[in-house]
């Protein structure tokens, strides 16, 4: 059974489209039961993933083995070459598509309650299957085009989501800078691929991956490598692109705990794991990898310690633990990094989407007007607190697991860049306890009735809840399934993780014990540090004058004196020398027979007189070209 539902991993394509095209249709006649065939589509997504995980163990299958693959050639008219595109399942593919799947379910059935009151819900219920097929695209693809096709379809599944409310300027404008963005990461994708295309006449996996990537030099191998990375910082929010992600805490909250947290933002960790072969013979990328994923994760956790909106310090949160994966991957981790992938969706996707119950709630994002909730909202404060001990990395949670894995990696690669992982860490446990204390202890400081979501939103929470507490014990499973041995923990790292969680909790928990009071005081004790962390070290403001600015000046220049005066005022002069041509000939054209004949006989005249004075003229042209030579 598990065979035959990976032989029809299309599916998980075609599903979701045709939904997504459904409920896009007839939406209105629908209603509110427009969830009901959207859940179909990570249902399937999720079925076909188990079964190709099942498949994978039951084959005994070992790395570099596809369970299955099916391609055909496209663009092979006109005597081109053409290239393959289709789609294939390994054991990533399949771990991949159990994420995306069951992640996805639990924010389809969170967004029934969540959404409910929405004028737009329809068209958000085909959005999600729009970008739960986009997505499976991405994973199942059997090569660097069908990923491509993937990775542009999330992104503007992305964009449509952020900018949901699009009646909403700060709305609208965060999907713009989202776009924008990623499409600077993109274009160094796009052109990572040509290279690679040109290099290797193949996009398709098995033969880039082979044969293509041993016979490219060192310096092609490194510049490819780099430009994929471009492309994966871009959609992992990696500096110096990280700036879109916060802002896309625009869109609906589920919708961050799906795109922005779980599933699109691991695009880019998916796209260096898949293309694994390539990184490992650059080692000169991986050093970049490495340094740009330490240096984010530290970066975004002294962000995210000052943030008061609770998304915001979930959305840092992201990007810094992104950032682990990144080093992870730097270090020649990839194994650890997927794991670190795996584990992350769970508690993060839990921790988003507990954010939403509690904006659902109390009707504030912003954590100075909370406080209390766990009395009020006694489900989501019990699985906030499992998701926020698993980001932390409390043992025996799924985050002391898979944090310690890549902190021993990144330490036998680069252990200063090891004791910037770990400083991360504590900074981590601090932010997450601060914003525990904020939200869900003292008293209620907000304005609106506090109270717990319904079932279609409590499911969800305790759904995610278990992985975030216990998959850290499928260490061993994930990386047979990936075709790598398990390694057991290290007592040292183990030992100094424990000390780092459990010194950040407690650093949280006296610093916060006032609540919102000691909010205020850290203001008046960090004095200009404060504002500089919560404004994100004006980075946005420095990509605004630097970049943004000199950009639109330019523009403005150019659309001014380039394209209003030269461009313009030559096609506007080509028309004005028309009209006052077409003017003069006109007034020789009045139906006087006599004038034309007086015109006809001048110009019979002056064609005899050249005629008859072309000769003496050839000849004086001659005598002055003479002279002009200096004869």
């Amino acid at each position: 059974m598990a065979d035959t539902l990976v032989r029809l991993a299309w599916i998980t394509c075609a599903v979701p489209f045709a939904v997504a095209a459904l409920v896009a249709l007839f939406g209105r006649r629908l209603g509110r039961l427009a969830s009901i065939p959207s859940l179909l589509s990570p249902l399937v997504v999720l079925g076909v993933g188990i079964a190709g995980v099942l498949a994978w163990f039951d084959s005994g299958a070992v790395a570099g083995t596809w369970l299955v693959e099916s391609s055909a050639r496209w663009l092979s008219f006109a005597g081109a070459p053409g290239m393959n595109v289709g789609f294939a399942v390994d054991g990533m593919t399949a771990l991949m598509l159990v994420v995306v799947g069951f992640v996805a379910s639990m924010v389809m059935i969170f967004s029934i309650g969540y959404m409910s009151e929405d004028e737009g819900f329809n068209r958000y219920y085909a959005l999600l299957s729009l970008f739960t097929g986009s997505m499976s695209l991405l994973v199942i693809a059997d090569g660097l085009l069908g990923l491509f096709m993937g990775w542009e379809l999330v992104g503007a599944c992305s964009y449509l989501l952020i900018g949901f409310w699009y009646h909403k300027p700060s709305a609208a404008a965060a999907a713009i800078k989202a776009f924008l963005t990623t499409r600077v990461g993109d274009v160094g994708l796009l052109l990572g691929i040509a290279l690679l295309w040109n290099a290797t006449h193949t996009l398709g996996y098995r033969e880039l991956l082979g044969a293509g990537v041993h016979g490219m030099d060192t310096a092609a191998l490194t510049t490819a490598a780099l430009l994929l990375f471009v492309g994966a910082a871009g959609k992992s929010a990696q500096f110096p692109l990280h700036i879109w992600l916060p802002d896309a805490m625009e869109g609906p909250t589920p919708v961050s705990a799906l795109i922005h947290a779980a599933t699109m933002v691991a695009a880019g960790v998916f796209l260096i794991a898949r293309t694994w072969p390539l990184f490992e013979a650059a080692p000169a990328a991986r050093m970049v990898i490495l340094a740009i994923g330490a240096f984010t994760a530290l970066a975004a956790a002294t962000i995210a310690v000052a943030q008061t909106d609770i998304k915001k310090v979930l959305a840092y949160s992201t990007i810094s633990q992104l950032g682990f994966m990144f080093a992870a991957l730097g270090a020649g981790a990839w194994v650890v990094a997927l794991f670190h992938l795996v584990t992350h969706a769970a508690f993060k996707a839990l921790l988003f989407l507990g954010s939403g119950s509690v904006i659902h709630g109390t009707g504030t994002q912003d954590m100075r007007e909370m406080g209390g909730l766990s009395k009020s909202m006694p489900y989501t404060a019990v699985t906030w607190f499992i998701g926020a001990a698993a980001l932390a990395g409390v043992p025996p949670l799924a985050g002391f697991f898979s944090k310690d894995e890549v902190v021993r990696a990144v330490w036998e690669a680069q252990p200063v860049a090891a004791v910037a992982l770990l400083l991360a860490s504590l900074l981590t446990a601090f932010y997450i306890t601060r914003a525990t204390r904020l939200t869900f202890f003292g008293t209620y400081r907000g304005h609106h009735h506090a109270h717990e979501g319904g079932w279609s939103m409590r499911a969800p929470l305790i759904a995610l809840a278990v992985p975030a507490a216990l998959m850290g014990f499928a260490a061993g499973p994930i990386a047979r399934l990936l075709g790598e041995h398990g390694e057991s923990l290290d007592p040292v790292i183990a030992s100094i993780s424990v000390l780092v969680a459990v010194s950040g909790i407690a650093a949280g928990w006296l610093v916060y014990r006032d609540g919102a009071a000691a909010e205020v005081a850290m203001e008046g004790r960090m004095g200009a540090l404060w504002p500089v962390l919560r404004g994100a070290y004006g980075f946005d403001a420095l990509v605004s004058r630097g970049i943004i600015v000199p950009v639109v000046a330019s523009a403005t220049a150019l659309y001014r004196y380039v394209d209003r005066i030269v461009i313009d005022g030559a096609a506007e002069g080509v028309a004005w020398l028309a009209r006052k041509s077409g003017s003069g000939l006109r007034r020789v054209q009045y139906g006087d027979a006599q004038w034309y004949t007086a015109l006809l006989g001048s110009g019979m005249v002056i064609l005899f007189v050249l005629t008859l004075i072309g000769p003496q003229l050839t000849r004086w042209l001659s005598v002055l070209n003479w002279f002009a030579a200096g004869r």
